[in-house]
């Protein structure tokens, strides 16, 4: 799913809120950077093949919580879907579309 280029308006609008509000705190960066970290490990260990929820929690040493949170994130908006089972648990791999192809 592709998101939307914003405007020269909203660009500017967003600059002038947060510039109002005072910036992004320290803890909000870091926090954005390893959510987008942790989503970058978790499709780079997908693209290998298909793991469960535990699998992934154990390899990337990310709580199995976390690890569930990040994976219905990603299902809900269509990087990720079921593949199968292993035992008790749903097995998981990254949708290949055009834009996983080219490399986004």
């Amino acid at each position: 799913m592709a998101r939307k280029s914003l405007t020269p308006e909203q660009k500017q609008a967003l600059a002038t809120m947060r510039e109002r509000m005072g910036g992004i705190s320290e803890p909000k960066k870091n926090h954005q950077k390893q959510l987008v970290a942790a989503r970058k490990a978790i499709r780079k260990m997908l693209s290998e093949a298909p793991a469960s929820v535990p699998q992934i929690a154990a390899a990337l040493q990310i709580p199995c919580d976390q690890t569930l949170w990040h994976l219905t994130g990603m299902r809900k908006y269509g990087f990720v879907t079921e593949a199968g089972e292993d035992g008790d648990y749903l097995l998981y791999t990254l949708v290949q579309s055009e834009e996983t192809n080219a490399g986004n």
